[in-house]
């Protein structure tokens, strides 16, 4: 029976390996999930880069999530990483739609699954959960499903001494 329980324990920490491996990158990775939990990787660019990630131009990291999106994970990204969530396809602030602005906050951020919905009840420089902050946010309709692009920034390295 112990060498069953050995061989089990093995099976599962080998699939979550080839899960981590393949679906995170080395400097984080952002996941979001739709209504029926498919993901959407985002590797997180290296420090001191932007990259912004559109639902709606191409060329698209994921077919068809233009207004999918239900929730968001962090997973090893690094701090002052800033994360933003808007409904423009060109992830614009404008005044005339709902975006917002995260920041993480300590060295390697991992977060729980957050509800987008959630995340609109949190005002600004608000803690959602520890080494995530809330930055700025407009919240001009329902955000639930309206997410079109997420820009990240990452902050430079700082230089060794």
């Amino acid at each position: 029976m112990p060498s069953i329980k050995a061989i089990a324990v093995g099976l599962l920490l080998g699939s979550q390996l080839l899960y981590s491996a393949a679906a995170f990158s080395t400097t984080g990775t952002i996941i979001l999930r739709d209504n029926e939990n498919a993901i959407c990787s985002l590797p997180v660019p290296e420090p001191g880069n932007t990259k912004a990630y559109s639902f709606v131009n191409a060329p698209l990291q994921c077919e068809r999530w233009n207004d999918r999106a239900r929730s968001i994970q962090l997973t090893n990204v690094p701090s002052a990483t800033t994360i933003i969530m808007s409904e423009s396809g060109d992830c614009g602030r404008y005044s005339s739609n709902s975006w917002l602005v995260m920041k993480t906050t300590k060295k390697q951020t991992n977060s729980t699954i957050i509800a987008i919905e959630y995340l609109t009840t949190f005002q600004k420089n608000q803690i959602i959960e520890p080494g995530l902050q809330m930055i700025d946010l407009q919240i001009k309709n329902e955000f639930r499903d309206k997410v079109s692009c997420i820009h990240i920034t990452t902050s430079a390295t700082p230089p060794s001494p």
